[in-house]
């Protein structure tokens, strides 16, 4: 018997309010797998924030202005 068919007879056999709850984790699970976790470089995010209305001015004088606020 496989896996899923051991997991099927157990899921049939519980009261539906669990079987619910075994379905929800079976779906977190799949999404959690389906999830990006390789690692990004640096160079993947290169140019990101261009178009930013945050970031238009000259970096230099943006973190001046951070750097002010800290004082």
């Amino acid at each position: 018997m496989s896996t899923a068919e051991i997991i099927y007879e157990l899921v049939k056999a519980m009261p539906e309010d669990q079987a619910t709850t075994v379905l929800a984790f079976v779906k977190s699970l799949r999404e959690e797998a389906s999830i990006d976790v390789e690692p990004k470089l640096l160079s993947d995010y290169l140019g990101i924030l261009k178009d930013s209305p945050n970031f238009n001015e000259d970096p230099l004088e943006f973190q001046r202005k951070l750097r002010s606020e800290w004082d």
